[in-house]
């Protein structure tokens, strides 16, 4: 196996030029840089991968951080951007962060100290001023499903205000007036966005905003279940029922049958999200696609853009797309 003594001495130059050449860490003649390379190809020389990183500065690595590991949501985040990292010759460290500001600090700390090159975030508890100081250090990094205004060239988020719109406009064209809504966390601000977008749909028709409609979940099954729950305790009249994301969509479609309603003869359901299982409920569930894989390449890109300071195509802003199944019923008459 040809070693870099080995390039030297066929390129008829220093050991430390071919490092300089192999790392690009400073500038070399043009001449000597044709032998380098000529010699690097004649010899079959494979640089040291580890040795290369140290010299450079970079470890050929990207930190991810998620909420967590399961679901069809994050793990097709996961899937998505290692997939398209690897394209690229980087390879991925994951860690799962979960709901708490404490524990996504720890996987930035862990992820910064395996001295990854750059850090792609699903963090929405961490601060904003905490974000701003980590790119105020010079730290590469990209936000996925976040916008954080001082941050706008970092952050690759969907329009989510634009999607629960959608959702609720079509409710509306299906005859609906009174439509329950059950949130994500409103210290998102993703739940804060499709809330919005709710609140927005109904101005728009001229139907009022009433409270006692609307009650915060937690983006779980086990929080939509509950919530589903305590919107039916209220007994408050309402024909559709718009759940914030898929997984609520579907617990709360279990608790309204098993208390005696239809889906969607008697009450009728979307959700926001499209994850895979929302095609196959009984009825299929009528939901905004979230694009996935475009946010994880888009957030890719702009990875890439920061690391190798190169123009690559992003689109920090995407649409979500409403999608039409069997979870709605025309309303003949409105309520």
């Amino acid at each position: 196996m040809a070693t870099i003594k080995d390039v030297s001495e066929q390129a008829g130059v220093s050991q430390a030029t071919v490092s300089r050449v192999i790392n690009g860490t400073s500038r070399v003649s043009h001449d000597k840089k044709l032998k380098v390379e000529k010699a690097i190809k004649d010899l079959g020389y494979r640089p040291n991968s580890i040795a290369q990183a140290l010299a450079s500065s970079r470890s050929g690595s990207i930190g991810v951080i998620v909420p967590e590991l399961g679901g069809p949501f994050y793990s097709s985040i996961l899937h998505c951007i290692e997939e398209k990292l690897r394209q690229f010759g980087y390879h991925v460290i994951v860690t799962a962060g979960g709901n708490t500001e404490k524990g996504q600090r720890e996987s930035v700390e862990f992820l910064l100290s395996r001295r990854v090159d750059a850090l792609i975030m699903h963090c929405q508890q961490l601060t904003d001023d905490y974000l701003i100081n980590l790119e105020d250090q010079g730290i590469i990094s990209v936000l996925v499903n976040r916008f954080v205004p001082e941050l706008k060239n970092s952050c690759i988020n969907i329009d989510n205000e634009h999607g629960a719109e959608l959702v609720t406009d079509y409710l509306i064209e299906m005859g609906h007036k009174k439509i329950a809504c059950i949130t994500g966390p409103l210290d998102k601000s993703d739940a804060r966005g499709r809330l919005q977008g709710y609140r927005n749909a109904l101005e728009n028709a001229g139907i009022d905003y009433d409270e006692s409609l609307v009650i915060e979940s937690g983006f779980t099954e086990e929080t939509g279940i509950s919530a589903t729950h305590k919107l039916l305790r209220r007994g408050c009249e309402f024909s559709a029922l718009f759940a914030c994301n898929d997984h609520m969509a579907a617990a709360a479609a279990e608790v309204l049958t098993d208390a005696g309603f239809r889906v969607p003869q008697d009450i009728s359901l979307v959700g926001f999200d499209d994850v895979l299982f929302a095609r196959y409920l009984t009825p299929s569930l009528t939901t905004v696609n979230f694009p996935i894989e475009q946010m994880s390449v888009e957030a890719v890109q702009l990875t890439i853009q920061k690391l190798h300071k190169n123009k690559q195509d992003v689109n920090f802003r995407l649409s979500p797309k409403l999608v039409i199944r069997d979870s709605v019923n025309l309303l003949p008459t409105t309520l």
